[in-house]
């Protein structure tokens, strides 16, 4: 069978092509697409070729949600018509997986997707949920540091990850403070928080003293440019912890200043990924509105429409956030 796919072909070239479905086996299960969604931070990692393990050419993306067509004779909890959450898949081609979620067909192991309703979600919900991976990947970070009520968390980035770090914070009832370079990211920041700053800003240093006098309970990276963490490790209290959660892939320029570190007893966390039990509490997260997903969607294409999408994921313009793509 072929199927549709978006392939990087190279470094910041891309193309809409056909890939050909591999057999089922019976632990398989075939999935159709019926939304599929970009993470802005990961997948432009990829499109420029910096992106640990990267090769050319490849499908990429891991967010997506599908109905299954067919099930396999051993695949056990799923049945056809369900509708589920993952990207595991196989062709025949020699075509790198870099998770390959922009296909409009898969066949892959059961084990590796998750269960989302039995009959198909309206478009609002498919469109909220559709971001639930990369969501996620902030609840696991809020959790890591153990943001309790009053605190303060100063979060570098006010893109998709930061925001949804940013509204996990006044879930529990933590004061956050988004810093970013965009001045349009900085803006957008404000119908999330009361503190969103440029990190240019000439009164930063000024305007965050006042915030946090003693320092801040927590600095949460998902930037990883070495000159805005240092300086905001300054800022960081007596035995505060920082979470590391950016993409660090050029070695000569992700330094840290460790001595400040040590000066102030910082604990350092780091995260990679998500489990199962982080993937259901966002969900839950989105189902509630805790998180407001729709509120940060800036495009919606249809799957003839990729390459419009994935245009402004490697130019960075127009203001972009969530980027979705609809499939027939």
């Amino acid at each position: 069978m072929k199927i549709k796919a978006l392939i990087y072909q190279e470094a910041n070239k891309f193309e809409i092509s056909e890939l050909t479905l591999d057999e089922m086996k019976d632990e398989d299960i075939k999935v159709k697409t019926i939304i599929s969604a970009i993470s802005p931070g990961t997948e432009r990692w990829v499109l420029k070729g910096k992106h640990i393990g990267t090769k050319f050419p490849c499908v990429p993306g891991y967010h997506r949600i599908g109905i299954i067509e067919k099930v396999g004779k051993n695949v056990k909890n799923f049945k056809e018509g369900d509708i589920v959450y993952g990207i595991d898949n196989r062709w025949k081609e020699n075509i790198y997986r870099m998770w390959g979620a922009h296909v409009s067909h898969s066949v892959g192991n059961w084990k590796n997707y998750w269960f989302i309703s039995s009959k198909i979600p309206d478009n609002f919900e498919l469109e909220t949920i559709v971001f639930t991976q990369l969501s996620a990947v902030a609840t696991r970070g809020i959790k890591a540091l153990e943001v309790k009520s009053r605190e303060k968390i100063a979060i570098i980035g006010a893109g998709f990850l930061g925001l949804c770090a940013c509204q996990l914070s006044i879930y529990r009832n933590a004061v956050p403070i988004l810093i970013d370079k965009d001045p349009e990211r900085v803006e957008f920041g404000k119908k999330f928080t009361q503190f969103s700053f440029l990190i240019d800003d000439k009164e930063i240093d000024e305007k965050l003293k006042e915030i946090a006098p003693e320092g801040f309970d927590h600095l949460y990276d998902t930037v990883g440019d070495p000159n805005t963490t240092d300086k905001l490790v300054q800022i960081t209290k007596f035995r505060g912890k920082i979470l590391l959660q950016a993409q660090y892939f050029d070695k000569e320029k992700c330094a840290i200043d460790l001595d400040q570190i040590k000066i102030r007893e910082i604990t350092i966390k780091t995260t990679i990924g998500i489990d199962t039990i982080d993937f259901y509490e966002t969900l839950d997260y989105i189902k509630k509105r805790i998180l407001k997903i729709s509120e940060m969607i800036t495009h919606r294409f249809t799957s003839e429409e990729l390459t419009k999408g994935f245009e402004i994921l490697r130019d960075g313009k127009p203001f972009n956030l969530g980027i979705l793509f609809w499939w027939k």
